[in-house]
């Protein structure tokens, strides 16, 4: 069983990072781009395959090699490391063979809006063997383009012993400047993912903020920041051995962790925290629809929506999950947030081409801060 992907951390923080020239560019010169309607590509047409653009080792061999067998039609993966790639890569003539692709549920709005997803036929799916509070949510109201693959959240890792017990984010941000914690944090490499935290005490929507708010709630996170060691992906060893004490990260990313150091506990704050969503979308110009539905019929199935979470360590969409994915998983409640998670009280982060730039900013701003 692995306690967590093979791309620590998830690669898709990777693509939050992208410097703010970058993302903006990319969001404006699509706007440039017309539709290209191209031929097939020579890897489809040399046989029966599905093209599949995803994030880095992100579906389970074994299923992969299931579904081929049970369809004759063999799924063809390639990959990305962040949502910025997969936005470039559509919006060109090389994006055009591609079938299903893997985006972020903050990027969904954008893909849609620029018209590079196919709206889904909701007939076509099982939608109903979902867990109602993946669906409908800001990114994709109806779920018109996208369908929950795998979730997860922002959460904080914590050595209770150094920093005492963690509820909020307001603990968080003063258990770090304790002796024994100062020069032991981690902090997100994305903006809104630290600066979010400071939003929320103040009542404030990270998605509907302006950026005169953003930039506002940037500035105890600079004054914060002298007491923050990195920015880079958790290694679960540096957790474990006490390099850091604590840390914003994911639950695959505190899972691995704990299963080093028992004494380590993760726990989502209040008021708020996020959910992110990675989701399965068709490309406006699939070649293979019919076979693209097959596939994601196949996805639903609560036998491999189990095995892809097992496989994973974050969960899939399926209602009542928990149940199904056995006993012998180690430290389940956690792949799943915790017990008495509050969905009420998670947030969806949706770029927003007025202010995301404000969010690298002041990102960049924060990491001078620390040194």
């Amino acid at each position: 069983m692995r306690l967590e992907p093979t791309v620590t951390e998830h690669a898709r923080l990777a693509g939050r990072a992208a410097r703010r020239r970058t993302v903006l560019r990319m969001i404006g010169a699509a706007a440039a781009l017309a539709p290209f309607a191209g031929p097939r590509s020579a890897r489809a047409a040399a046989g029966k395959q599905l093209n599949i653009y995803s994030w880095p080792d992100y579906f389970s061999s074994a299923d992969l090699r299931a579904y081929a067998q049970q369809s004759g039609v063999t799924p063809t993966i390639s990959t990305f490391n962040s949502n910025e790639t997969l936005f470039a890569k559509l919006n060109s003539p090389a994006g055009v063979g591609f079938d299903i692709v893997i985006p972020s549920s903050s990027w969904i709005a954008q893909f849609a809006q620029r018209g590079l997803l196919q709206e889904l036929d909701h007939s076509r799916l099982n939608l109903a063997s979902l867990d109602p509070k993946l669906l409908n949510r800001e990114y994709d109201p109806g779920n018109r383009y996208s369908l929950p693959k795998d979730w997860g959240l922002l959460g904080v890792l914590y050595d209770p012993q150094a920093t005492g017990e963690i509820v909020t984010w307001e603990d968080f941000f003063k258990a770090g400047e304790k002796p024994g914690v100062s020069g032991k944090v981690r902090l997100s490499v994305s903006g809104w993912e630290t600066i979010g935290p400071e939003l929320w005490m103040r009542g404030q929507d990270w998605n509907h903020a302006s950026a005169a708010r953003i930039r506002a709630a940037a500035e105890p996170v600079k004054r914060f920041a002298k007491h923050v060691k990195t920015f880079a992906t958790l290694e679960p060893d540096a957790a474990a051995n006490g390099s850091i004490v604590l840390a914003q990260t994911h639950q695959a990313g505190a899972r691995a962790a704990i299963a080093l150091n028992p004494r380590l506990k993760w726990v989502v704050p209040g008021p708020l925290s996020e959910l992110w969503v990675d989701n399965y979308a068709i490309a406006r110009h699939a070649p293979d629809v019919n076979d693209a539905y097959d596939f994601l019929a196949y996805q639903l199935r609560a036998d491999v929506q189990a095995a892809e979470t097992r496989y994973l360590g974050f969960p899939a969409a399926l209602a009542g999950l928990r149940e199904k994915i056995g006993p012998d998983v180690h430290d389940a409640d956690l792949i799943f947030g915790g017990k008495g998670l509050d969905f009420s009280k998670l947030t969806s982060f949706v770029v927003n081409p007025d202010t995301i730039g404000v969010y690298l900013q002041m990102q960049t701003e924060i990491r001078a801060a620390a040194g």
